[in-house]
């Protein structure tokens, strides 16, 4: 399992690497996801203001002072373990039923690739949370 991980995140790393072009297309897709399933806590700007914030019992945390809060260092690592459930965070469920992680791999479970589609779909919306910052 650990081979499939350090597998798929060196392809990633990879496509990272070799695809500055499609950077624009990431961030447009990076959008429609954040916006699909992140904005209804975080907000449409990132800041913690979104439609369902009222009714949680967890202050939602403001991603846009991400990097400020970090010493100028956008942590991108820390938002990808967030999305794909990799490291605990209270309001995303514990490591045995990651919100996200466990929904991008239900619905790629056909693909091939699932691992990597799933994890592809956290490195967008990551990218694109590193654009909300102020």
């Amino acid at each position: 399992m650990k081979t499939n991980i350090w597998v798929c995140l060196l392809t990633l790393a990879l496509l990272w690497f070799f695809s500055p072009l499609a950077w624009g297309a990431e961030v447009d897709q990076g959008q429609r996801l954040y916006l699909q399933y992140c904005s209804s806590c975080h907000g449409k700007d990132g800041r913690g203001n979104g439609t369902v914030t009222p009714y949680l019992k967890l202050k939602v945390p403001d991603l846009s002072l991400l990097k400020k809060n970090h010493k100028g260092i956008y942590p991108f690592n820390d938002v990808m373990t967030a999305i794909d459930g990799s490291r605990a965070v209270r309001g995303h469920g514990d490591r045995q039923m990651p919100v996200w992680g466990e929904v991008f791999r239900k619905e790629v479970e056909k693909e091939k690739y699932t691992e990597l589609t799933a994890l592809l779909k956290a490195k967008v919306i990551a990218e694109y949370v590193a654009t909300l910052q102020r």
